[in-house]
């Protein structure tokens, strides 16, 4: 029973040395004055915009590296875009994150470089989590330049958005005063048995006398070295509704009507150098093998022998081509005369046979007697030639005689050699290959002079962004 009192006495005095404690920590927070967290966040920001500003940078330097000739846009217009992803993907960047300490977007942050007149215009967009922005870069090939392209030496600053990477921001009011001048004691004040520094005594706090604000001199102003001027981003200003802001927007002077490009070849000995200015581009466009003209074709004469037949004489000979005696039915029948109309007729389907001193030759249709039937059953009219004759049962008897006797010819050839003269192809024609160095130019026909455009909109103008206008610092009236 001792044990059991003495474990309930330990817990209550446990649990009355924990609530003690708690009240006590309680008491610490509430009476304990705590940093301001918003001035660490302030204190923050110019890192955290440092951060983004390295990132765009290194994607700016990678993208300079990586446009070579082959690689850039052609012609005027034409864009070409790399996006961070691909950047990472060829190991032209190594992965970096943003003031979270996150990854970046990979799709939504690009470089995308246009061809304009003289030169190349490069945009690289940056986009880490809810903070976007982008930088333009001029580029082009000049004497400076180490590389196929670098970046123009003259600073072109384009704001695009409120927040001013690499800025410090505007510290918080607060009540305390900005400018406490310094207490400075009065020669009287100041003790002339004052010991040296190795015998200094340690002052004790009641004994230092407490400064009075009517006593304190004014602070000199110490005069400063004037900074040098260093060119900075024109400031955005500050968010005001109902106020219309400045927008500006510098065109360089450029070329507005190009020529037609006008290609050409070096001779021999002669040499070109490539020009890019707002007046006349002249670029080597290189050695190229190509057709200088052909080798024409050799011909030979030759001669040719060869068989020919050739006709030398005609061979006349007779033919008869009717005799007078006809063979019919075993009998030989002598005859004579030509056929004459005998005046008999005969109408019907099937005419009398004919004999060796008659036959029927039909004349045409009986169309009064077939009568309605004349297509499907037609009734012929014949009418019968005769000629004389005399028959023989002896053929021995018959005298044959030609009525008719007919003479033709053939011509008689023979087989002899021919020699003729002919022309043959012996190489046919052939192109002719040659290494020609070629270059191109064309020439400015209107330039431009440079202009600054000024224009009057609400803020954060998308439109007047996009179009090239940034912030001038001002606002309309």
């Amino acid at each position: 029973m001792y044990t059991e009192e003495r474990k309930s006495n330990l817990l209550k005095e446990f649990l009355l040395k924990l609530i003690l404690i708690i009240i006590f920590v309680l008491l610490l927070i509430w009476l304990v004055p705590w940093p301001n967290m918003d001035s660490y966040m302030d204190a923050l920001n110019p890192l955290k915009s440092q951060i983004f500003n390295s990132n765009i940078q290194e994607m700016k330097d990678a993208a300079i590296t990586y446009f070579t000739s082959e690689r850039l846009p052609q012609n005027v217009g034409d864009k070409k875009t790399l996006t961070l992803q691909q950047m990472l993907d060829m190991k032209l960047l190594i992965p970096f994150v943003d003031k979270n300490g996150d990854s970046c977007d990979v799709t939504a942050s690009y470089v995308m470089i246009e061809k304009q007149e003289t030169e190349y215009l490069m945009k690289v967009n940056l986009k880490c989590g809810e903070e976007e922005n982008y930088i333009l870069v001029h580029l082009g090939c000049y004497a400076y330049c180490t590389t196929d392209i670098c970046e123009k030496k003259e600073t072109i600053v384009t704001p695009v958005k409120p927040v001013i990477l690499g800025t410090k921001p505007t510290p918080k009011p607060t009540n305390r005063p900005t400018n406490v001048p310094t207490y400075v004691p009065t020669p009287s004040a100041i003790p002339t048995n004052r010991p040296t520094p190795t015998n200094k005594p340690t002052p004790t706090p009641t004994n230092k006398p407490t400064p009075t604000p009517t006593n304190r001199p004014t602070p000199t102003p110490t005069n400063k070295p004037t900074p040098t001027p260093t060119t900075k981003p024109t400031p955005t200003p500050t968010y005001k509704p109902n106020k219309k802001y400045e927008y500006v927007k510098t065109v360089e002077a450029h070329c507005a009507d190009w020529s037609s490009w006008t290609t050409s070849m070096l001779k021999k000995g002669q040499s070109i150098t490539p020009v890019n200015t707002m007046y006349r581009v002249v670029e080597d466009l290189g050695t190229k093998r190509v057709q200088v003209g052909v080798v024409t074709a050799k011909y030979q004469k030759v001669y040719v022998t060869t068989d020919e037949l050739v006709q030398v004489s005609t061979y006349n000979y007779k033919v008869c081509k009717n005799y007078s005696y006809v063979v019919s039915g075993g009998t030989v029948y002598q005859v004579s005369g030509d056929w004459t109309y005998s005046g008999k007729t005969y109408t019907g389907a099937t005419p009398p046979r004919d004999t060796a001193t008659s036959r029927w030759i039909p004349v045409g249709v009986d169309w009064e007697n077939c009568k309605n039937d004349c297509v499907n059953h037609p009734i012929t009219l014949y009418k019968e030639q005769v000629r004389s004759g005399t028959a023989y049962s002896d053929p021995v008897q018959v005298t044959a005689t030609c009525t008719d006797v007919e003479t033709r010819s053939l011509p008689v050839y023979v087989n002899t050699k021919k020699t003729t003269e002919k022309t043959v192809m012996v190489e046919p024609e052939k192109p002719l290959y040659g290494n020609i160095h070629f270059y191109r130019e064309k020439t400015c026909n209107s330039v431009v002079s440079k202009k600054t455009y000024k224009q009057c909109s609400t803020y954060n103008d998308q439109s007047l962004l996009n179009d090239g206008y940034g912030y001038s610092g001002k606002y309309c009236n």
